[in-house]
């Protein structure tokens, strides 16, 4: 008995729902070829666009390990060194790509 009387002070379950939407919007993600360059483009439901653009080859900051702290500092500034060399090829190909999309 006292179950009948939990269930009849549930709320009545709809057939349907009559959905709202409360945004939309659709998202691209555009790859170059290699693999090294992501496009996200996201356009909201008013129009806005919104674009995201990542390289692969510099999502990981310098690091640097070892057995003892003076190994791990070597390591860490040549891997600053290499680092810096990928961001000069890569700020170098970005600009000659914005240089190509801008004519």
């Amino acid at each position: 008995m006292e179950q009948t009387e939990r269930n009849e002070t549930l709320p009545e379950r709809p057939s349907s729902i009559d959905w709202q939407i409360e945004s939309s919007e659709s998202k691209t993600t555009q790859v170059s070829p290699d693999g090294r360059w992501l496009l996200n483009t996201k356009v909201e439901r008013d129009g806005k666009r919104q674009m995201h653009l990542v390289n692969y080859d510099i999502l990981v900051s310098p690091m640097g390990s070892g057995e003892n702290q003076a190994e791990c500092w070597r390591k860490f500034i040549k891997s600053c060194v290499e680092y810096a060399r990928k961001l000069d090829e890569i700020c170098a190909e970005a600009a000659i790509i914005l240089a190509n999309l801008e004519k």
